[in-house]
C-alpha cells in the first residue's frame, strides 16, 4: 500500500511548526495588553547539550522578583516587566533606546524533555532555563507488525 513519502511527511511536520510559530507569535504580541509603545520582545538563545535543551533569555535591567517563569504541557512562558529607571534631577532625553513594560514569550520546547525536573537561574541579567534530555518516545518512525 502506498503512503506519504517520509520527506513530505517532514515537509508536513516542518510546515506545521512554522504554522504553530507565527500563531504564537502574533498571541505573544496581542496578549501583553494596553501597554503602548513601552512592552518590548525578549531575545531568546535555544541550544541542546548532552544532557538538556537549555534556552536563554537576555533581560537586562530586569529584577528576579519581577520575572515569572511557567510550563504548560511542553511550552515554557517567560513573562514580567522591566520597570523604567529615571535618571537622577530633571533631564530632557535627546535619544531614548532601553525599553521598558510589560513582555512575554511562549516557546516551544524543541524535542523530548523532562519537563518535571526544568530549573532555572538568573544571573547578570540573564534567565537560564534547562529542561533535562529524556529519550524521544514520540516522532521517531518505528515499525509495528500486524498480526
Amino acid at each position: 500500500m502506498a503512503g506519504i513519502p517520509e520527506e513530505s511527511l517532514e515537509k508536513l511536520l516542518h510546515f506545521r511548526r512554522e504554522i504553530d510559530r507565527i500563531f504564537t507569535s502574533l498571541f505573544d504580541a496581542s496578549s501583553l495588553g494596553a501597554g503602548g509603545g513601552d512592552d518590548f520582545q525578549v531575545d531568546i538563545d535555544v541550544f541542546e547539550t548532552d544532557e538538556a535543551i537549555v534556552l536563554e533569555a537576555e533581560l537586562a535591567g530586569v529584577e528576579r522578583e519581577d520575572i515569572e517563569l511557567s510550563i504548560l504541557g511542553d511550552v515554557i512562558i517567560i513573562e514580567g516587566r522591566r520597570r523604567p529607571v529615571a535618571p537622577p534631577g530633571p533631564v530632557e532625553f535627546l535619544r531614548m533606546e532601553r525599553h521598558h513594560g510589560r513582555f512575554r514569550r511562549l516557546l516551544e520546547i524543541p524535542g523530548a524533555g523532562d519537563t518535571a525536573r526544568v530549573r532555572a537561574s538568573y544571573d547578570n541579567g540573564v534567565l537560564r532555563v534547562l529542561v533535562p534530555r529524556i529519550d524521544e518516545r514520540r516522532g521517531r518512525r518505528r515499525r509495528i507488525e500486524i498480526e
